[in-house]
């Protein structure tokens, strides 16, 4: 059975990613992600897949949605736990809508998203 632990401690490991991306800060994007976390998805018909730092590079060298005032929203939709593994459903409105699908681990006592997987909307 899974506890509210688990569901809190999925939440604040996406809320980093959130809060990175809205600020464009990638000190706290990091404190979500496993070091050896990778992406994949597409933008426009490009697809996308790297290891994280290639989200991070790119968070590094647009303008975040907190400086330039753009609209930007995440929604988680859904979640699903399964003993030590997840998978959360997460729209992201910012220039277009996508669908993100994070993969998270437990380690410890901690979650860690290990994949992004997206596409628009």
């Amino acid at each position: 059975m899974n506890s509210s632990a688990d569901e809190n401690g999925i939440r604040e490991a996406i809320n980093y990613y959130i809060e990175g991306m809205r600020t464009g800060n990638v000190e706290v994007m990091r404190q979500g992600f496993h070091q050896q976390a990778i992406l994949c998805g597409y933008l426009g018909d490009e697809m996308i897949a790297a290891p994280i730092e290639g989200l991070y590079d790119w968070v590094n060298s647009n303008p975040a949605p907190a400086t330039t005032g753009e609209a930007f929203d995440c929604v988680i939709l859904s979640l699903e736990i399964t003993g030590r593994v997840a998978s959360a459903k997460v729209r992201e409105t910012h220039e277009g809508a996508v669908i993100d699908y994070f993969h998270l681990l437990k380690d410890g006592d901690r979650w860690w998203i290990v994949s992004k997987l997206w596409d628009t909307e």
